[in-house]
């Protein structure tokens, strides 16, 4: 647990500069409180529109939209209208994400136990290299092409739908992460 006090000074500093996604500040706060944990990255979830020079191609990838909070079908509705790139253009909802530093594998258990208990069911062991990372993540997630070759696939009304299921998504991830906040107030 030796960098722990380097990771707090940072996310210090990051919160400082708004960097840091709100609605995942108290989780973070909680699990640094801890003497078996310190936080390495997180994500509280959200909605983007990313365009790719191919899939699975994060290095050529470019966000043109991303928010952590709920968004209006209009808006998104605009940008993709008003795109003008060759590359293809995805909807993407992703679910929260923390990466963390585990004292030791009965601890990391312990974690995992508690982030599936509180909905995060694909919480495993991220690395078990020179330090135990967990990765608390859960099942929220949305995948869709909306342009390719200039092309607006999805109608107005579809991306509607779109929009409102992914903000379902963001509501389902918040009442998780409030419920993973409740439980892992109780560990020793």
């Amino acid at each position: 647990m030796k960098d722990k006090s380097r990771y707090l000074e940072d996310l210090k500093n990051v919160i400082e500069e708004g960097e840091v996604d709100f609605r995942i500040i108290d989780t973070l706060n909680i699990l640094n409180s801890k003497e078996d944990y310190y936080t390495t990255s997180s994500c509280a979830g959200r909605i983007i529109l990313i365009e790719l020079e191919e899939i699975g191609g994060k290095k050529e990838s470019n966000f043109i939209f991303k928010s952590h909070e709920k968004v209006d079908y209009k808006d998104i509705w605009q940008i993709i209208n008003e795109y003008k790139g060759n590359k293809m253009l995805f909807m993407i909802v992703n679910s929260s994400i923390i990466h963390v530093v585990c004292r030791d594998l009965e601890s990391a258990k312990k974690l995992i136990n508690i982030s599936k208990g509180s909905g995060f069911k694909y919480s495993s062991i991220f690395s078990l290299g020179e330090k135990i990372i967990v990765e608390i993540r859960s099942t929220e997630k949305m995948d869709v092409p909306v342009v390719k070759n200039g092309k607006i696939y999805p109608s107005e009304e579809y991306v509607m739908i779109l929009v409102e299921i992914g903000n379902q998504l963001l509501d389902r991830i918040k009442k998780k992460i409030e419920k993973l906040n409740e439980n892992l107030r109780n560990i020793e």
